[in-house]
């Protein structure tokens, strides 16, 4: 899960909440199928910032950020010291990203993980299936 794909759906003032709710209809329903959500320590940080400082939310940061860490179907990633390694890797060698989305794709791509939860282009940019 990226942070656009969260606040998205946590947000109902956000272009793309509709969609977001749509996909996780989607999953509740067995439509699309997704045992397990992966975030990173970084996309907690970046979700929860996002929504107390930019959308000046403190009650939706607090309640976004319990319901992260207390999912039975979400997994927290910390990111170690090679994970740091291999992102800051990617991220010398490819302009135009986040390092916070450096971490996720090399994430994705140590996991195996076939798909992410974003409407972040950046996903897709470097060949990572999207939803929706």
């Amino acid at each position: 899960m990226d942070t656009s794909g969260l606040i998205a759906y946590y947000n109902v003032s956000d272009k793309y909440h509709r969609d977001a709710v749509e996909v996780m209809e989607k999953i509740k329903g067995g439509e699309i199928r997704q045992p397990r959500f992966y975030i990173t320590d970084y996309i907690f940080d970046e979700t929860v910032t996002f929504t107390e400082c930019v959308l000046n939310d403190h009650e939706l940061a607090l309640s976004l950020g319990e319901a992260l860490q207390a999912s039975p179907l979400t997994t927290m990633i910390h990111v170690d010291k090679e994970l740091f390694r291999e992102s800051w890797e990617f991220f010398r060698k490819n302009e135009g990203y986040s390092f916070t989305d450096c971490t996720s794709f090399e994430t994705i791509r140590r996991l195996g993980i076939d798909s992410a939860f974003t409407f972040d282009e950046h996903f897709r940019k470097v060949g990572i299936k999207t939803i929706p």
